[in-house]
């Protein structure tokens, strides 16, 4: 599943007078359709896909706008150079940087809320090998994705993404790893609370411990159709039971410190069934005997 990158390149841009040459802050369906019209009318772009919510039918009017631009390759280096100066070209930026993945991501200023846009800029060479094949999407249709494919290059890989499963290749393999790292670090945070530490307590529970468990919760549940594509917590209130939803809600510490060994009690506790049931559904073994032991140190007394 996803976890967040760090920033590798940031701008942080600051605007006074017109926002932009092309008129009044975008929302979503102009900014693309106005990247639209500029790569069709600039040489040096030769293909774009819609990778995001938008061509798989997800998007809504929170949703940001995700885009891969293939550069031919003589003039990606230039491009790539002068990318903030292309983007600012589409409406008025608030933010521009690039992630340590190489993602170029913005901020447009709109109302009622900003805009984000991520840029995925590519050579376009990688469209003739098995690079696209790779990637965690599933369109509607070759039409909802191939924006623009001027060396006809793109379209068979789009084709071959329509309405695949983006489920792990092996889910018991990755239940496995999914379940033995909720153990390893439910030890590990223990450790930590018994140190005193409670901001690494809280660290732990909240980036790495909610992550785990919910990660199988939804292998328990067999909702794992987005696992490739999607981090754990996506959704996870339609996609588990009532039951196991108010078990998880209950495992939020409050700003208390003291609320910290309960909370890590009952995500134990949780994750011990959770584990149990994605285990019996993958019909593979789980560190019950750990799990045990677990539930006895973080218990109440």
């Amino acid at each position: 599943m996803r976890v967040v990158r760090h920033v590798k390149d940031s701008v942080f841009v600051s605007h006074d007078g017109p926002p932009d040459r092309m008129g009044a802050a975008p929302d979503a369906n102009t900014l693309r359709q106005r990247v639209i019209d500029a790569a069709q009318d600039d040489p040096r772009v030769r293909g774009l896909l819609d990778y995001g919510s938008r061509s798989e039918g997800r998007d809504d009017e929170w949703s940001d706008v995700d885009l891969a631009v293939f550069i031919r390759d003589e003039d990606y280096e230039g491009f790539d150079r002068d990318w903030e100066a292309w983007a600012a070209g589409f409406g008025p930026l608030l933010l521009a940087f690039v992630g340590d993945i190489d993602n170029h991501w913005v901020v447009y200023d709109h109302d009622p809320q900003p805009l984000r846009a991520d840029y995925h800029l590519h050579r376009a060479s990688v469209a003739h090998g098995d690079y696209l094949a790779s990637w965690p999407n599933a369109p509607l249709s070759a039409g909802h994705m191939l924006l623009v494919d001027k060396d006809g290059t793109l379209r068979s890989h789009v084709e071959r993404m329509v309405g695949r499963d983006l489920g792990p290749p092996d889910p018991a393999h990755r239940g496995e790893l999914v379940i033995a790292g909720f153990w390893y670090y439910a030890v590990r945070t223990w450790c930590k609370l018994q140190r005193g530490a409670s901001w690494g307590v809280r660290f732990d529970i909240s980036f790495i411990m909610h992550g785990n468990l919910m990660a199988i919760l939804r292998l328990e549940a067999g909702r794992i159709e987005r696992w490739t594509a999607a981090d754990a917590a996506a959704d996870i209130e339609r996609d588990i039971s009532d039951e196991r939803l108010a078990a998880l809600n209950a495992c939020i510490p409050t700003p208390d410190p003291a609320s910290l060994a309960p909370a890590l009690g009952r995500i134990v506790q949780l994750g011990a069934l959770a584990s149990a049931g994605a285990a019996a559904r993958y019909d593979q073994a789980w560190p019950e005997e750990l799990a045990r032991r677990m539930i006895e140190l973080t218990g109440e007394r």
